[in-house]
């Protein structure tokens, strides 16, 4: 089957590209999050302060439109398109996203890197639980010796006993759910908080570290608070609540 996208994961982020220097290849999938992508909810716990500034919208080149909340650009339509597939034909989409993997593990060996994956840049998909193909298994179980990576809003998906070793997910705070980031606190995992004002020593009790050194969060000490900066002109304006501005 002829692929769809030429290019699925972003290797040339600015996220992306600080993982060089840690020995990582690092590749990022975006897609249209929650439902801008016109086929579903592919965020299912966002909140209205993270749709509000979502990365996957509001900054880097989806963000250069001339109408930042209607317009539209390569970039969002590649993500629009890409969340319409995932919907529509899953085992498709699957597919093609392994065969970008298989890829990038070939450009990895070559240049003689680590990988690192994260499946979703600006969606919170559990790929742990999808399964496709005549093989029935997930990316993590068809790729053993490949390290996942993404953050997260749902906190079953951190606590849950049969979440894959080369996965790793780091809770991400939100307006509304504090409650359920002490608990993935108190059971050993890491929560990230973007800070309006600078990154405090300490918050939720646990140290903070500098979450905005690389993306490879499966790296990070913890049980630590993954300290992030609000990216976008509307995050660096929020007061939802979703950025932390009271520490």
């Amino acid at each position: 089957m002829r692929p769809r996208f030429t290019k699925f994961f972003s290797t040339d982020s600015a996220k992306a590209i600080k993982a060089d220097k840690y020995g990582y290849l690092n590749g990022i999938n975006y897609m249209a999050p929650h439902d801008t992508g016109g086929a579903g909810n592919l965020c299912p716990h966002s909140t209205a302060g993270c749709r509000a500034l979502c990365l996957g919208m509001y900054s880097g080149q989806a963000a250069m439109v001339s109408d930042l909340e209607h317009g539209t650009n390569k970039v969002r339509e590649s993500r629009k398109a890409k969340s319409q597939f995932f919907m529509t034909d899953r085992v498709a989409f699957m597919d093609e996203m392994a065969r970008h993997i298989r890829a990038m593990i070939r450009k990895a060996e070559r240049e003689n890197k680590k990988l690192a994956i994260r499946p979703n840049g600006s969606t919170d998909i559990p790929f742990e639980r999808v399964k496709y193909g005549h093989h029935g298994q997930t990316l993590p179980e068809r790729f053993p010796e490949t390290q996942f990576i993404d953050y997260t809003k749902n906190a079953r998906r951190i606590l849950s006993k049969r979440k894959p070793a080369n996965y790793h997910l780091t809770f991400s705070l939100s307006e509304t759910n504090k409650a359920q980031a002490e608990l993935v606190l108190a059971a050993g995992h890491n929560v990230a908080v973007v800070f309006g004002h600078g990154q405090p020593k300490t918050f939720m009790g646990h140290k903070v570290i500098d979450g905005t050194e690389h993306d490879l969060r499966h790296l990070d000490p913890s049980p630590v608070i993954v300290g992030l900066d609000p990216k976008g002109a509307k995050a660096k304006a929020d007061q939802s609540g979703f950025v932390v501005r009271d520490y």
